[in-house]
């Protein structure tokens, strides 16, 4: 049998990114912790912990962090059914999601939610195409991706499609694009990208307009609140969802330059195979409220 105590030195090490914090967390000397690290290293014999500065993970390092979240979020189901009037531990549900649904669609379907049950959210934002790996990791008990396949131990279900419209503020456009858009008049443009993780841009172009990436020039901004203002700010064009770009379009504070060019992204929301009312009824929420946003 794993200690559990033994399990929790290891999550705590890892997500403090060291011995001498998680010591202090622990309340206990960082020999004591390194102490259950070893001997738990020599209970399933293999190294969990590859002492780098933070410290990380090994692969089976996360398969054990993966099976405590599991176990934890069981205990805190169980232990809030036992005592309802006083559970003695809050439930916290961690959450891996992409930045465009974080600010637009995501918290209005779960906020009821949570408040109802009394839940405490945990949200890791990443790329839609790398939060799954959040999911393995055992980062996350439940994620919102591109990923269709199911991970091994998983469930994935289908959310619906985000649309990106490719857009820039009028003025932008008179400069860079004052007769048509093409290859020329996009490697002179500057564009909006949200960071070297999201590829939708470089997809983007190379389907519509065959250009290799390095052929324009681009912002990072990696925050969807700020992407967004950068290009209302007409520092560059870029490709917004439509649940942002819509009402700008409306007031006419962007227009879009390629119509009837626009990009679907399809969303999964993955979640763990285990028996936890609180993967289940996310879902539900969430696949309410993507029914009435997404396309």
């Amino acid at each position: 049998m794993i200690d559990y105590a033994h399990l929790r030195a290891l999550s705590i090490v890892i997500s403090e990114g060291g011995f001498d914090r998680a010591a202090k967390v622990l309340c206990i000397t960082q020999p004591a912790v390194s102490q259950r690290i070893k001997q738990l290293e020599e209970r399933v014999g293999q190294a969990l912990v590859i002492r780098s500065n933070p410290v990380e993970a090994t692969p089976m390092g996360k398969r054990l962090l993966r099976h405590y979240s599991q176990v934890q979020l069981l205990e805190s189901e169980l232990s809030v059914e036992m005592d309802a009037d006083d559970p003695k531990l809050p439930t916290i549900v961690k959450i891996a999601v992409n930045a465009d649904s974080l600010a637009t669609w995501f918290l209005p379907a779960l906020c009821e939610v949570f408040k109802r049950h009394q839940w405490l959210l945990e949200l890791i934002v990443d790329d839609e195409s790398y939060t799954h790996n959040l999911l393995k990791n055992g980062e996350a008990v439940g994620c919102v991706t591109t990923t269709q396949a199911p991970l091994a131990g998983c469930s994935s279900e289908y959310l619906g499609q985000m649309e990106y419209l490719c857009v820039a503020t009028p003025e932008f456009i008179r400069e860079y694009f004052p007769i048509n858009i093409s290859q020329t008049s996009l490697e002179k443009a500057p564009a909006v990208v949200f960071s070297t993780k999201d590829k939708l841009h470089e997809k983007y172009l190379r389907k519509y307009f065959e250009m290799s990436p390095g052929s324009w020039r681009e912002h990072k901004i990696p925050s969807s609140e700020s992407f967004l203002d950068a290009i209302i700010q007409g520092l560059g064009y870029g490709l917004v969802g439509h649940l942002q770009a819509e009402p700008l379009l409306e007031k006419g504070v962007l227009v879009e330059i390629t119509p009837g060019k626009r990009k679907r992204v399809p969303l999964y929301w993955q979640h763990w195979n285990i028996k936890a009312k609180q993967t289940t009824i996310v879902y539900r929420s969430l696949a309410v409220t993507a029914k009435q946003s997404l396309c």
